[in-house]
Order: C-alpha cells, then sequence, then structure tokens
C-alpha cells in the first residue's frame, strides 16, 4: 500500500511556497507525514481506508447533482436543523478528502472534485452565506460548519480559485468573527464570552481560516483566544486545580468537550509552533496537568467515564470506549507538541489503555458503526501511526490503572480505584452541579444519572456499552434512592440543582474517601423526595449509606444497590446466604434476612459481592429489557434494541418517613469470601441519623463522619465520644498504632468562617498540618479549627503522634437481679450493683468495652471501677470473669440472659466508697484483639454477705465522670 494511504496527504500540484502562509498550508497538510512510519501493508490502516472510502462511496452515490437541487443530500434538508448544515459541509470534505487519497476509489476523480466544488458553492450561496442569517444552533454556524469547510478548502486549496476561498472565508468570517467571543444569528457580536472547548474550537477556526485566507489579524485572534483556557478556573467553564473540568457551568465534561479542548490544543499548538505566531504563554504545559490530573482518573481500560460525558451518553455511536478512543487518540496527539519528559510520561500512560481495552476486539483501531446508515468511524491514519509508535515502543513501560481514592468539589464527583476495577459517583448540588443536562433532543431520561448513581468498571468491559444508556431502566439507576419520578421533556440547558447545599467529601492521602449528599428532588422531577446519602470509600470495599429518606409523593421509594447488566443469556449466577437462585429471566424475589449476596460478572475479574450488615429485605429482579436509542436521544433510532439486567434494591415503601440503609460493596470478590466478610465483618456503623452519619473499618484503622448540622454534634465509637464537630462537615482519618492522619472539607462552600473540631484521643505531637488547621489542644483531648473560607471543598489534612495510652469507656454496663425482677433489664441506671443474697435479691453486673479503636500491641489495661456505696459487711470479697460471650446489649440483657462466666481474671477486697478499684487486664484484653476486639466483664459476689453486701459501683451513666467506670490501655 503506498506511503500517500498511510498518510492521506493531498497530491494535487504544489504551488510554489510564497509566504509563511502557505508554510503554514503545507505544514498542516502534511501533519500526517511527521508521525512515524508504518508499515506499507498495515492491516488497520487498510481497514481505515476501506471504512472511509465506503463513507465516501454512500456520500458520492446520494448527492443530489441536480441543477434543481435544494439540499446537497435528501437526508439532510436545508432551512431549518443547522446540524445539517453542519453535515453537508463534513460530507463534502470526505469527498475532497477521497480525492486527494491515492489509496480512493476517487482519487483524483474529475467528477468528484467538479461535484465537491460546485457542492461548496451551492452551499456559499444558498446556505452558508457571508450575509445571511442562521437558524436552529448556533454551534453549527460558528463551528461546526466552518471547521468542516476549511477541512475541505484545505484538501482542495491548490483547485479553488482565489475568488471561491475569498468567498468562503467571508462567510465564515461573518457567522464567527471573534473567537472570544459568541455571535448572534446574524453574526452580529453579542457578549457572551467563549469558554472552555467552544472558545478552543473557535480559536482553531479562526486559525484555519487566516492561513487560508492570508490573514496575520485572523490568526493572532485565534492564538490569543488560546490564553484564556489555559488558565486554572475556581468558577464556571474550564479545567480547575482539583482534575474538574466544567463546560455549560454546570456540567462535568472532561469526556467530551474536554477531549475536544484538548484536541483542539494539540493541533493549535503543532500549526503555531516554530512560527510567527507561536505560542508562548507561560502555561503551555497546562494541558499535560490537565491530561494527567483531569482525563486520567476517568478514563479506565480505555472507556472514558459516562459521569464525565454529560448529554453524550444519548448518542448510540459515541459509547464510552469510543469515548475514550478518541481521547487516547487526542493525547497521543498532544505528546507530540510536549516536552520530552511530559510526552513519555504521557506516552506510558496511554500505552497501557490501549493495551488493556479489549473491546474492539482483535484491533484497537477497529473502524465501528457511525449511523444507523452504515456509515463507520474509526482512528485516523496519523493517530493510528502515533499510538503504534507507543504500542511497539520497547523503551516505552504501560504504566498501570492508577490506584487513588477521590473526590473532585468542583464536578461533585467521588471515584475509587484499586487493582481491578473503579468505583464512581455522580452528585449534584444547589449551585455547581447539575442533576443531568438536557439540550439538542439528547439525554431525555438523564433524572438520575446525577443523583447518587454509582458505576462500577471492572473486567466487563461492555458494562456500559452497547445498548446500555437506551435499555436501563432509567428511573431504577444504581446508587440512586428513587420514588421513579422524572417524565416529559426536560426543559433544555435547564440548571437542575439541588436544593440542599451539604455535598462535599474528604480525602485522605488520594487513598480513602468520605462522601455526603443531602438531597432533594423538587428542582428535578418535581417530586418531593429528600434524603441523605454517604459512601464511604475505604479501598477494596465501599460502604453505602442513607438516612432521613422522606417523601409524601404517594410513590414507593427504594434505593437501588445495582442494576447491573448481564451477559446475552442473562444466566450469571447470583447467590445469596449461600443458596443459589434463579437464573431465569423474569425471576424476581423478596429476599429476606439477606447478610450478603454475590453476582457473577460476564467477564473475567467482574464478579461483584454486596454484603448487608442490617440483614435487611432485598427485592431481586432478573429481567430482559426493551428500547430504543429515541427514547434516549429525540432524534435517534427507533429501532427496538434489548438487554438483561439484574437488580437488587432496598425498599422503603410508600411516602417513608425516616427511611434508611446500609450496604457494603466488594468488587470482584468470590462467594465464599464474600460470606467470609460477611461473617467476620470489620465494618461498624458508628452512626446513621439525619444529623451524622459515621461508618469504622476496624481492619484498616480507618473512620468516615458526615455531620450533617451547623450544631454541636458528637458520634460516638464503642460507647464513649469519638469526634465533635460544630458545623457541617466531612472527616476521614485513619490510625495506625499512634499514627493518626485526619482529612476534613466543608460540603457546604459556603462556611465563610471555620470548622472547629475535637478528636477524644491525646497526642504527643503534631507531625504536620496544613495551614488552614489551627491545632489549639492536643490533650486531654485533641482540638483544632480548620479555617475554610473560600476552601471550594478542599480537604485539609493534619498529622497527629496520639500518646500511647488511652482511656475507653464502656461500650454497654448494667446490672441484673434474679427471682421475680430475672427478666427486668436495668441498663439505663446510674449503678452497677453487685449482691449475694437471698433469692429475688442477688444482682449481678456487667460492662464491656469496645477496643476496635486500638491500633497496635496492648501493653497495658487495667480496669478502674469507683464503689459509690459499700455494705456494712466486713471483707466483701468481688470477682471478676470474662464473659463467655458479648454479644448482650444494654437495654436488653437480663439476669436470665446472662452469659456465662468465662475465666476468672481477678479477686479483690472492695475499698471504701470512694476509693478507686484497679485491676490488671492486659493478657485479657490482649486476647480478644485477634477476635470481636470487645471485652466482656462481669462482676459478682465471692460469698452471701447478706443486706449488708450490697456494693454500687458508678455506671457509665453516672453523674460524675470521673467516677464512671474506666480502661486505660497503653498499645505499641
Amino acid at each position: 500500500m503506498k506511503r500517500a494511504l498511510l498518510l492521506a496527504v493531498a497530491l494535487i500540484s504544489c504551488q510554489a511556497r510564497a509566504d509563511e502562509f502557505d508554510d503554514l498550508l503545507a505544514k498542516w497538510k502534511n501533519r500526517a507525514a511527521s508521525a512515524p512510519a508504518l508499515a506499507a501493508d498495515d492491516a488497520d490502516v487498510a481497514a481505515q481506508g476501506d471504512a472511509a472510502n465506503a463513507n465516501a462511496q454512500q456520500y458520492w452515490t446520494a448527492m443530489d447533482l441536480s441543477a434543481s437541487r435544494t439540499a446537497l443530500w435528501a437526508d439532510l434538508p436545508i432551512g431549518s436543523v443547522s446540524a445539517n448544515v453542519t453535515s453537508s459541509f463534513t460530507r463534502l470534505n470526505a469527498l475532497a478528502t477521497a480525492y486527494v487519497t491515492s489509496s480512493s476509489p476517487y482519487y483524483q476523480n474529475a467528477d468528484v472534485l467538479a461535484a465537491v466544488i460546485a457542492g461548496l458553492d451551492w452551499m456559499n450561496a444558498n446556505a452558508y452565506t457571508a450575509s445571511g442569517t442562521g437558524y436552529d444552533n448556533w454551534w453549527d454556524w460558528q463551528i461546526g460548519a466552518p471547521a468542516a469547510l476549511n477541512a475541505a478548502m484545505v484538501n482542495l486549496s491548490a483547485a479553488l480559485t482565489a475568488a471561491q476561498l475569498t468567498n468562503y472565508l467571508a462567510a465564515i468570517s461573518h457567522y464567527m468573527p471573534d473567537p472570544t467571543l459568541r455571535a448572534n444569528l446574524d453574526g452580529t457580536l453579542s457578549t457572551t464570552v467563549e469558554t472552555g472547548a467552544n472558545r478552543l474550537d473557535k480559536a482553531f477556526v479562526a486559525v484555519v481560516s487566516g492561513i487560508l485566507g492570508k490573514s496575520s489579524t485572523r490568526i493572532a485572534a485565534g492564538r490569543d483566544a488560546i490564553t484564556q483556557t489555559l488558565a486554572y478556573v475556581t468558577s464556571g467553564d474550564g479545567f480547575y486545580t482539583d482534575g474538574s473540568f466544567v463546560q455549560h457551568t454546570h456540567e462535568p465534561y472532561v469526556g467530551a468537550y474536554g477531549t475536544v479542548l484538548i484536541s483542539d490544543i494539540a493541533r493549535l499548538y503543532y500549526i503555531l509552533n516554530d512560527s510567527s505566531w507561536a505560542v508562548t504563554d507561560a502555561n503551555y504545559l497546562a494541558p499535560y496537568n490537565w491530561a494527567m490530573q483531569a482525563f486520567r482518573p476517568f478514563l479506565y481500560d480505555g472507556a472514558m467515564m459516562d459521569n464525565n460525558r454529560g448529554r453524550a451518553i444519548a448518542r448510540q455511536y459515541t459509547t464510552d470506549h469510543i469515548a475514550g478512543r478518541g481521547a487516547v487518540a487526542a493525547m497521543a496527539e498532544l505528546a507530540q507538541v510536549l516536552p520530552a519528559t511530559q510526552a513519555a510520561e504521557l506516552k506510558a500512560v496511554l500505552k497501557g489503555y490501549v493495551l488493556r481495552d479489549a473491546s474492539f476486539g482483535g484491533s484497537y483501531y477497529t473502524p465501528v458503526a457511525a449511523s444507523a446508515s452504515g456509515t463507520t468511524q474509526g482512528v485516523s491514519v496519523y493517530d493510528i501511526a502515533l499510538l503504534k509508535a507507543i504500542v511497539n515502543d520497547s523503551g516505552i513501560t504501560a504504566t498501570a490503572e492508577q490506584e487513588q481514592t477521590r473526590y473532585l468539589p468542583a464536578t461533585d464527583r467521588a471515584l475509587q480505584r484499586r487493582p481491578g476495577y473503579a468505583y464512581a459517583v455522580s452528585l449534584f448540588s444547589s449551585k455547581r452541579m447539575s442533576a443531568f443536562e438536557y439540550g439538542n433532543g439528547e439525554n431525555y431520561k438523564g433524572w438520575w444519572t446525577g443523583m447518587g448513581m454509582t458505576y462500577l468498571y471492572n473486567g466487563d468491559q461492555t458494562q456500559y456499552g452497547g445498548n446500555y444508556w437506551a435499555t436501563v431502566d432509567m428511573l431504577r439507576l444504581a446508587g440512586t434512592t428513587t420514588d421513579h419520578s422524572g417524565s416529559g421533556e426536560p426543559v433544555a440547558w435547564k440548571f437542575y440543582g439541588n436544593t440542599k447545599n451539604t455535598v462535599g467529601g474528604a480525602e485522605l492521602n488520594a487513598l480513602y474517601a468520605t462522601v455526603g449528599m443531602d438531597y432533594a428532588t423538587v428542582n428535578v422531577t418535581g417530586s418531593s423526595l429528600l434524603g441523605k446519602k454517604a459512601w464511604f470509600l475505604f479501598g477494596d470495599r465501599v460502604v453505602a449509606m442513607g438516612a432521613g429518606i422522606s417523601s409524601a409523593s404517594g410513590a414507593d421509594v427504594e434505593t437501588i444497590v445495582d442494576n447491573r447488566a448481564l451477559n446475552a443469556a442473562g444466566d450469571n449466577a447470583l447467590t445469596v446466604n449461600g443458596s443459589a437462585k434463579s437464573t431465569t429471566l423474569g425471576w424476581s424475589e423478596a429476599m429476606s434476612a439477606t447478610s450478603w449476596a454475590h453476582l457473577v460478572g460476564s467477564a473475567g475479574g467482574a464478579d461483584i459481592a454486596y454484603v448487608f450488615p442490617d440483614q435487611p429485605a432485598v427485592a431481586a429482579l432478573r429481567e430482559a429489557r426493551s428500547g430504543s436509542w429515541s427514547t434516549a436521544y429525540t432524534g435517534g433510532s427507533t429501532d427496538t434494541v434489548s438487554a438483561n439486567y439484574l437488580s437488587l434494591a432496598l425498599d422503603h415503601g410508600v411516602n417513608p418517613t425516616a427511611g434508611a440503609y446500609t450496604y457494603i460493596v466488594l468488587p470482584n470478590r468470590t462467594a465464599q469470601e464474600t460470606a467470609d466478610f460477611a461473617a467476620a465483618n470489620p465494618i461498624t456503623v458508628l452512626e446513621r441519623s439525619t444529623t451524622a452519619m459515621a461508618v469504622r473499618d476496624t481492619a484498616q484503622g480507618l473512620t468516615g463522619v458526615v455531620f450533617w448540622a451547623d450544631a454541636s454534634k458528637t458520634v460516638n465509637a464503642g460507647g464513649q465520644p469519638y469526634l465533635t464537630s460544630d458545623k457541617r462537615a466531612v472527616v476521614t482519618a485513619q490510625l495506625q498504632g499512634t499514627d493518626l492522619q485526619l482529612a476534613v472539607a466543608d460540603p457546604t462552600q459556603v462556611n465563610t468562617g471555620s470548622i472547629n473540631l475535637e478528636l477524644n484521643r491525646a497526642a504527643d505531637a503534631v507531625v504536620s498540618n496544613d495551614a488552614a488547621i489551627t491545632v489549639t489542644q492536643l490533650s486531654p483531648t485533641i482540638k483544632m479549627t480548620v479555617g475554610v473560607n473560600g476552601s471550594l471543598g478542599a480537604s485539609y489534612k493534619a498529622r497527629f503522634t496520639l500518646n500511647s495510652t488511652q482511656t475507653l469507656y464502656p461500650s454497654a454496663d448494667a446490672f441484673t437481679r434474679d427471682g421475680t425482677y430475672a427478666s427486668t433489664n436495668y441498663g439505663t441506671s446510674t449503678l452497677l450493683t453487685v449482691k449475694e443474697d437471698a433469692t429475688s435479691y442477688r444482682r449481678k453486673s456487667v460492662l464491656k468495652f469496645d477496643l476496635s479503636s486500638v491500633s497496635g500491641t496492648i501493653s497495658s489495661a487495667k480496669l478502674r471501677l469507683t464503689p459509690t456505696s459499700v455494705g456494712t459487711a466486713s471483707g466483701i470479697i468481688h470477682n471478676l470473669y470474662q464473659s463467655a460471650s458479648s454479644s448482650w446489649t444494654e437495654t436488653a440483657v437480663t439476669w436470665s440472659t446472662l452469659p456465662a462466666n468465662g475465666t476468672l481474671l481477678s479477686s479483690w477486697t472492695v475499698p471504701a466508697a470512694g476509693t478507686v478499684v484497679e485491676v490488671d487486664l492486659t493478657s485479657a484484653a490482649a486476647g480478644v484483639m485477634s477476635g470481636t476486639k470487645v471485652l466482656a466483664l462481669e462482676i459478682e459476689s465471692a460469698a452471701n454477705y447478706g443486706s449488708a453486701g450490697s456494693v454500687d459501683y458508678a455506671s457509665r451513666e453516672y453523674t460524675t465522670v470521673g467516677s464512671r467506670p474506666v480502661l486505660v490501655l497503653t498499645a505499641n
């Protein structure tokens, strides 16, 4: 195959070089030649050529060449739909490309050349004139149409007359006079400042039209428009320092407009570098940072996550992997204009994506469908050459997927990435992010995509591809708590905001995060649903929690744990509590007392486990669903498509007032591993209320807390205070030995003051702290003030070396009484009474300590009890036993339900009232650390001392704090 095919370079007779404009035109025409050479018989290039030829043949065959035509193609009528103007120019350029490509059957075909030029003239006279008024969508007149027209002029520059070039360029200048400002449809300038991808699209139009028209002013205008986009922003459109990219003010769009922007930058840098109009901006390298910090987090195995693609998810022929491939190609082009060091790092990342993405079958570059008419899209020959050079370079080591956990406050997106999976959460807020975007008929049913939807990317690379968005139940999306509201046509370009503003997260070392969202649906779907949701992203597990779920709309409300696309047969195995469930489509079941569930994936590395600490009833549904892409996009195909799904849901009933839930997602676990996790569940729910949500993972020393109110609130752990905040806040903390790291953020982004935190531990030293955190006290508790004015939801971190000694209060205690009172509970008493006497007068006391907050090896444990009243009997001796079980609860334990005594730990003679009893429990405390981490104790009298032998110890409810039972621990 000829080199000309590889490069698709125009072979029309070259004009003599006259000036720098001609140099730039030649440079742009020959861009493909700057890529590393490909083999003459490269199969992927041949496939791309075949696809392009097939497209061109279709366009050529269908083109109306008649003198009386009112459009160039019957399916693209001119006059009301502006996209048809863009598409007409796009097809003309496809034919122009075929004319100048030696491998095309239309290469140097005089009839094709004449028809294309005549078509350009017709469009210039009838559809895209230098004095007309546009209609419908401004984008087509200022970006879409002029970009395609520019491309056609570049391809045919040597065949066009000066008058034709002048006329075509005049039309472009009419509709797009200034790349920095939006023009009205009549070509006059408005005051709307262009931003982001739209601005760079127009900059590229200006530069190319300036080259063609030999206008230094026009080229300079395009170059100067670049500067604004290179700077990080703190509001509106553009890139943010947290890795977010926003377009249309309220939409995270790195996977659509962001890709366009990167592509524009690569092209502009390429054309202008080493010219009189070179880009010399101080932020020239910013696009490299965007690639690594904004694109990389949301690309997984080559797929661009749908929660950063806005309404583009509704495009049948632009699924996540196709969008991802476009982004990878754009970044390969970017690498060509970066310094060597940055280029090498980026190429290593891109190599990993190409090698891991198996969604395109035998070749990453395989052309795929682009329309219902049979046209295809693939990878340009230039990009194939760039990417193959990267893949084939043995000096480039493919970079593995990142291991990180992030919360991006600018776009309200959370994600967790670990080997074999990535988990993402989409949230919406009152000022920043919309629940979804609808416009141009796209994303017709996107209501719930931003209201807590979760995504799990794993070995099943086609999970969100194929016909997912045309068939999934859009009112029952994974992660959402839904009343199934949302109907009719949404309002185009409307900001569908939250009425609540507590939406944020705290990330710790980019490895763990806690995320919270207070939400209401009234401004989105119009329903009365309210709720508070939280996600604890703890490495290889995700804990999801909800509380305060209420509705008065008369609809059933449910939380969708998952709604997973299945294999073609729909028979992925589901195991629940060890029992296999039906694999028949149409099966449903309300599964009571569900402890865990395991779903086999549709590919290797795609199994998913779910653990339910509350053992609720879980509603399961295995179904075949049908739909059409026209339900996602009004202009989409009406053909019926189908897919199979399995959903797991927690039903809150009709008009709930205080619905709540907790579940744990465990990616890539086997059924046995799931059962083992559920049996020894290291996750403890510390609180699940409308004032706070908190979770502790004892296996990793992690604790996450969301404070929902601007009022002093204390979250307890193990029966004692853990953390107090006086404002709405999100906190993620990790304790390893005596090393405590803590991250805190303002989830409201409107707090103009500070957050005051108090942690119930003493510290020996502050290891480090961000400037926003002022530590005001280290002992007996840690106190800090976090200045969050202007923080924009950023996470601030502090690190402490804790004192190795900590004091624990009982997590529960009670006394019990026999005989007539054997079934009476005394758990709320302020006393722990011990007495051996006649039936109905005997009393024993129990207490237990939760040691889950202890990190390290216990070297000392001392129990301290304070008697408040001691009988008159002489030499009263008490025995302390380790209870055989710690499963009793403070509000339920009675004499009849007392656990059996275990090992006798100690005995003592009761001292006078007010004198502390201290008992060494080091061995017993250390012993439970490898098991339940709960030390359960029972106190009883060693003998019958009669009524004079009654002794009261202060309980954990005792008024005087200093007299309450404590366990003083030292851990190394």
